[in-house]
């Protein structure tokens, strides 16, 4: 298999680790599946967990960025969309590096530490950087013959990302607001990797009869 087809399978497992972490983890942790972030995980049992998935995730979505600059070049809001995808994978190994404080209200937010704040500033450009990223790259899919079929899909999925996007506050529904748009993020990432895999392997295919016919 070739490099870009292993990096997209590699990106489907990032996320993987990432849904399963969110979703599952609090069934072993003091934090709970609804009432608190994603992020609080990794200051309970098994925080471990959940800073390796964000590191690995993180990992897996540059990796997909790379992969689909590779595959969309040549095509408008290949870089653009590329590159804020990319922002947001890198985002990740940063809010695995510096873990969240502790958040139980709104006025704690306001008392965050220094770590704290990298956290969340970070979080906060990620999810604008990566829907941004989503609609740009729909937008480019919809102008690229080996994509254009994923168009529907990929609006749904960066509209309910939006969407989403406008309900993360502080809450006692927070914890869920925030599950459900990584779902919708995740579930795009692992629905452009899939169909980069394919499109890699044809590639791949093709040079092979290629050099079969030119031997």
């Amino acid at each position: 298999m070739k490099p870009l087809a292993q990096l997209a399978t590699v990106a489907v497992v990032g996320e993987a680790v990432l849904l399963a972490s969110a979703w599952l983890l609090p069934l072993a942790s003091e934090y709970r599946l609804v009432g608190d972030n994603i992020s609080e995980l990794a200051l309970g049992r098994y925080g471990f967990v959940q800073t390796l998935a964000f590191l690995i995730s993180g990992l897996a979505v540059i990796g997909l960025a790379y992969v689909i600059r590779q595959l969309t070049r040549g095509s408008r809001g290949s870089f653009l969309g590329s590159l804020l995808i990319g922002i947001y994978g890198l985002a990740g190994l940063v809010v695995g590096i510096f873990p969240t404080d502790r958040i139980d209200s709104k006025a704690d937010v306001m008392t965050q530490s220094t770590t704290g704040w990298v956290h969340t500033m970070t979080a906060f450009v990620a999810y604008i950087s990566v829907v941004v990223g989503m609609f740009v790259l729909t937008w480019t899919f919809g102008h690229h013959p080996r994509w254009r079929s994923l168009t529907v899909w990929s609006s749904l999925l960066a509209g309910a990302a939006l969407a989403l996007l406008f309900v993360q506050t502080q809450g006692s529904w927070v914890g869920l607001m925030q599950r459900l748009m990584i779902t919708a993020i995740s579930g795009w990432m692992i629905l452009v990797a899939l169909r980069a895999r394919s499109i890699a392997s044809e590639r791949e295919v093709v040079s092979r009869e290629d050099a079969r016919a030119n031997a």
